[in-house]
C-alpha cells in the first residue's frame, strides 16, 4: 500500500499548468480526417464524467451503493486529461492507459483509515478494469503486468494527468457499506464489486452510444425505473395474464384441470411471502410454467420488483417458453436471450420493426422487464471479469428468479450457484423460486438457508399426476434392447447417455422399421435439423403412425412430446424422472377402455456409465431404482428423489475435492479476501459450465423444403448443400467484411460442437473449409452429414471415444 501511495501522490502532485485550461474531450464522432471539427462531433470529458457518475449512480440505488458507483464514473476516465490521450484522439496512434489514472487517485485520497484504503482497493479493480475487464490482484513479483498489483505499482509509468484537477474534485469516501453479512465474506465483497463494476461499465458504453451513435441510443427507449411506474406495468402484466388464464381454462375438463387450478391458486397465495428462496416442487404435466408466472407476476406486484428472470438449461425450453409469455404479455416486454435465437425481419419504421430492434439492444443489458435466458448465460455473466457480459449484471437487483428445471444446476459448479442466488437475495432485493418436478438439495449447501415451498402438499400432488410405472431391467445388448422395442408396440423412445451410444442403437434398430418410422436425435446434427426431426415426430405420434425416435438426453427437459413406452439407459435419478416425463405426458393413455400408466424401463449397457458425474448419479440411482422397486413404491417418489440427492451429497463431502465446486471458485474468492487481493480474471476463466475446448463447425444444412424447393428449380440432388438458407448465411459471411456477429447469430442453428481431436482429424484431411479466419464449415456436407444421423464420425477412432463421452 506505500508504494501505491507514493506513485499517485507523485502524480497528483503536479499542478495544473496555464492561465484558462484547455478542453479536455472523452471522445470523437468518427471523421475521414482526425482535425478539430465541429463542437458537436466533441464530447467533453467533464460532460462525460458528470453523466456517467450520474448513470452509474441511478443503476446502484437498487442494492445501496449509489455513492459507491458515482465515485467510480466520476473518476473512471482521468487519464483521458494527459496530453497524450488528447492527441490520439486527435489521430496519434500511441497506445495511452487511461484506466489506472482514477485507480491511483482514490489510493491517495481515500488513505486515512483502514475502510478508505478498502474501499479504494474493491474500486480500484472497477476504474483500472473498465475496458479490460476485472482484473486479478497479483501477489508476486512476477505477475503480469495487466495485474492490478502492478498496475498500481510505482514501477508503472502513466502519462500526466494532473490537469483533472482544473475539473474534477476526487469524492470523499462512502461512509456505509451496503452489504449484510453472510457465509462467505471474500465471496461476498468479490461480488459487490462485479455489481459496482456492472453499473459503471454499463452507464459508460450507454453514455458513449448516447453521443456517438444518438439514433442507436434513442431506439432503446430507456426509461427512469421509478416505483410507480414499474408497479402500474406489472399490474396491467398481472391482467394481461389472468385474461389469458380465464380465457384458456374456461371449461375445466376433468380431475386434471381441477387440479392445475388448485395448485395455481394455493401457489398464488404464496406470492405475497416477504422475498427469499422458494421451491415449487410439482410432477411434469401439472402446469409448473403457468403457475411459475402466476407466482413471478404477483410477487414482482407485491414487492415492487424490477424484473422478472427465467433461467432455462435448456434452448428447447427456452423457445417454447419464451413464445407463451410474448403470446401472454406482449412482445415488446419479453426479451429472448441465447445463442441459438434470430429476431425477426420487420419493414424499417414500423413498431415490429423498433420492438425488434430494443430487443437487439436489451441483449446487452437486460432492460426488459421479462428475460428468458439460459443457465449457462446468466450465471457465467454473474462471475465473469470480461466488461460485455458484466453489463447485465446491475438490472438483475430487484429481480425474480425463476429457476425452470432447476436439477440441471447438480455438478461442479451447483455450490458457487448457490452462493450467487443466496446473495442476490441477502443483499440485492432479489426472489429466488427453484422450480422443478426432482428438487436439488440447495439448502443443504447454503448456510442458515431457508427455502420455503409453495405447493402446500407435493405428496399428494405426485399421486394425483402420476402416469407411469418405472422398472430396472438390469444390463442388456443392444440386441436384447431391439428386440424389445420392437415387442413394445409401434411407438416408443429410447434415451442413451451418448451421442456414440445414440449412434449404434439406432443402427441396431434400423433393420426392423422402415426409414419413416425410425428417427435419430444428438448432438451431431445440427439445432435446425433436430427441430425438423422433432416436428416430423412429434406429427406421426398425433396421428397414430408408427414412430420409435432414439436421443440422447437433449429430448429429456422441457420437450413437449408423449410417447406410450420410454426405455432409458441409465443415469441420475433426477434424469430418469426428466425422462418420464416423455411417457404419457398427458395421461390419456388407455388399455381395453381404461386409462393405465406408461411404461419407463431402465437399462444398463455392457460397457457401463461415462466415468465422472455420470457413474457416480447412476450408480446411486441404480441403488434407489433396486430398492424403491422391491418394496413396491416408485423409484421417482418424494421420499426417493430426498434419498438421492442426500446420497450424492454425502459422497461429494467424503471425496478431497467439494463435488459441488470442483474449480474451488469459493476458496479462490476468501483466500485473500482481507487484504482485498481477488482474482477476478483467473476465476471468469474457470468458471465455464459448458466445456470451451469443443471446437464450432458450421453445416450448410437443407431441410425438406428447401431440397423440394431445389428440386422443383432442376437442380442436381448432389448439389443441393449448394442452395438454402445455411449455404446463403456462408456466403455473405465468406464476404461481408464487418457484420459477423449477426450473420453467426443467424448460423447457430446449423452449428455442431466436435470434440478437439475429430475437428483437428478433419481439418488435416482437408474436409474443413476456413470460410473465415478461424470459422469452419463442413466443406463436403453430402459426404460427411447423414439426413438421418448428422455428422458422420471421421474415424473409427472418433466413434470409438463417442461411446464413453456425454
Amino acid at each position: 500500500m506505500p508504494n501505491l501511495i507514493k506513485q499517485a501522490s507523485r502524480i497528483a502532485s503536479n499542478s495544473f499548468k496555464g492561465e484558462q485550461a484547455l478542453p479536455y474531450y472523452a471522445h470523437t464522432k468518427q471523421r475521414e480526417d482526425k482535425s478539430i471539427g465541429p463542437e458537436s462531433t466533441w464530447q467533453l470529458l467533464r460532460t462525460h464524467l458528470t453523466e456517467v457518475e450520474r448513470l452509474a449512480g441511478d443503476m446502484a440505488k437498487p442494492f445501496g451503493a449509489e455513492q459507491w458507483a458515482k465515485a467510480a464514473g466520476r473518476l473512471h476516465d482521468l487519464g483521458k486529461y494527459s496530453e497524450a490521450f488528447q492527441h490520439r484522439l486527435k489521430g496519434s496512434t500511441q497506445k495511452v492507459d487511461h484506466a489506472t489514472a482514477g485507480a491511483l487517485a482514490l489510493v491517495q485520497h481515500w488513505s486515512s483509515t483502514g475502510s478508505e484504503q478498502a474501499a479504494a482497493r474493491l474500486l480500484a479493480y472497477v476504474i483500472a478494469g473498465h475496458h479490460s475487464g476485472l482484473p486479478d490482484y497479483g501477489t508476486s513479483e512476477a505477475d503480469h503486468n495487466a495485474c492490478l498489483r502492478k498496475r498500481l505499482s510505482q514501477n508503472q509509468q502513466l502519462e500526466d494527468y494532473s490537469a483533472f484537477r482544473a475539473e474534477i474534485v476526487v469524492p470523499q469516501a462512502p461512509q456505509t457499506f451496503p452489504i449484510k453479512p453472510g457465509p462467505a465474506p471474500g465471496f461476498q465483497l468479490s461480488f459487490f464489486t462485479r455489481m459496482l463494476f456492472s453499473c459503471l461499465v454499463d452507464a459508460d458504453s450507454l453514455n458513449t452510444e448516447a453521443f456517438s451513435d444518438p439514433s442507436r441510443h434513442g431506439l432503446r427507449k430507456r426509461e427512469e425505473e421509478a416505483e410507480e411506474r414499474m408497479a402500474k406495468l406489472w399490474k396491467r402484466l398481472r391482467q394481461r395474464f389472468y385474461d389469458y388464464r380465464a380465457a384458456k381454462f374456461r371449461a375445466p375438463r376433468g380431475d386434471i384441470d381441477r387440479w392445475r387450478t388448485e395448485i395455481f391458486e394455493e401457489t398464488m397465495h404464496r406470492a405475497a411471502d416477504p422475498l427469499g428462496l422458494f421451491s415449487l416442487t410439482l410432477p411434469t404435466g401439472s402446469g409448473k410454467t403457468q403457475v411459475s408466472l402466476g407466482f413471478a407476476l404477483e410477487h414482482a406486484v407485491r414487492h415492487g420488483l424490477r424484473r422478472i428472470l427465467y433461467v432455462i438449461p435448456y434452448t428447447s425450453i427456452i423457445e417454447q417458453n419464451a413464445q407463451e409469455f410474448r403470446d401472454i404479455l406482449g412482445d415488446e416486454h419479453v426479451l429472448e436471450h441465447h445463442s441459438n435465437f434470430q429476431h425477426s425481419l420487420h419493414d424499417h419504421g414500423t413498431e415490429a420493426f423498433e420492438t425488434t430492434e430494443r430487443q437487439k439492444l436489451a441483449e446487452e443489458n437486460w432492460e426488459l422487464p421479462l428475460v428468458v435466458t439460459t443457465n449457462v448465460q446468466f450465471f457465467e455473466s454473474l462471475f465473469a471479469s470480461r466488461r460485455s457480459p458484466s453489463r447485465k449484471l446491475h438490472n438483475i437487483a430487484g429481480s425474480i428468479i425463476v429457476l425452470d428445471e432447476a436439477q440441471m444446476m447438480n455438478g461442479g459448479f451447483f455450490r458457487p450457484c448457490l452462493y450467487a442466488l443466496d446473495e442476490l437475495v441477502r443483499n440485492y432485493g432479489c426472489s429466488v423460486l427453484f422450480c422443478t418436478a426432482t428438487q436439488p438439495p440447495a439448502a443443504k449447501l447454503i448456510p442458515h438457508a431457508v427455502i420455503r415451498e409453495t405447493v402446500a402438499d407435493p405428496q399428494r400432488r405426485y399421486e394425483q399426476f402420476e402416469r407411469v410405472e418405472v422398472r430396472f431391467e438390469g444390463r442388456m445388448e443392444w440386441a436384447d434392447l431391439a428386440e424389445q422395442v420392437a415387442a413394445a408396440g409401434g411407438q416408443a423412445l429410447c434415451i442413451v447417455n451418448t451421442r456414440g451410444n445414440a449412434r449404434e442403437l439406432h443402427a441396431t434398430l434400423a433393420n426392423r422399421y422402415e426409414e419413416d418410422e425410425l428417427y435419430h436425435l444428438s448432438a451431431r446434427m445440427c439445432p435446425k435439423h433436430r427441430r425438423d426431426i422433432l416436428d416430423t415426430v412429434k406429427q406421426r405420434l398425433r396421428d397414430g403412425l408408427a414412430c420409435v425416435l432414439v436421443s440422447t438426453q437433449l429430448i429429456e427437459a422441457g420437450v413437449d412430446i408423449d410417447f406410450p413406452v420410454v426405455y432409458r439407459e441409465l443415469a441420475g435419478l433426477d434424469s430418469i424422472a426428466q425422462a418420464a416425463g416423455r411417457c404419457n405426458r398427458n395421461g390419456r393413455l388407455e388399455q381395453n377402455g381404461q386409462r393405465c400408466l406408461g411404461q419407463v424401463h431402465v437399462f444398463e449397457t455392457e460397457k457401463g456409465l461415462p466415468e465422472g458425474w455420470m457413474s457416480r448419479t447412476g450408480e446411486v440411482a441404480r441403488d434407489l431404482l433396486v430398492k424403491f422397486g422391491g418394496s413396491g413404491q416408485s423409484p421417482l417418489s418424494i421420499e426417493a428423489v430426498q434419498a438421492y440427492f442426500s446420497q450424492l451429497f454425502f459422497y461429494g463431502h467424503n471425496e478431497t475435492i467439494d463435488q459441488n465446486d470442483t474449480e474451488g471458485i469459493l476458496p479462490m474468492l476468501e483466500e485473500g479476501a482481507r487484504k482485498m487481493s481477488f482474482p477476478f480474471k483467473e476465476v471468469g476463466h474457470k468458471f465455464r459450465l459448458i466445456d470451451s475446448s469443443m471446437k464450432t463447425l458450421l453445416i450448410p444444412y437443407v431441410d425438406d423444403q428447401e431440397r423440394a424447393a431445389a428440386l422443383e428449380r432442376g437442380e442436381d440432388p448432389d448439389d443441393l448443400s449448394y442452395s438454402g438458407t445455411a449455404r446463403r448465411w456462408l456466403d455473405q459471411l465468406r464476404n461481408e467484411p464487418y457484420s459477423i456477429r449477426p450473420i453467426m447469430r443467424a448460423l447457430q442453428p446449423y452449428t455442431v460442437q466436435l470434440y478437439p481431436y475429430e475437428f483437428e482429424e478433419c481439418h488435416r484431411a482437408g474436409e474443413l473449409d476456413e470460410v473465415r479466419e478461424g470459422i469452419f464449415a463442413l466443406a463436403r456436407p453430402n459426404a460427411w452429414y447423414e439426413a438421418k444421423t448428422g455428422i458422420k464420425p471421421y474415424s473409427q477412432e472418433s466413434a470409438t471415444k463417442e461411446l464413453w463421452i456425454v
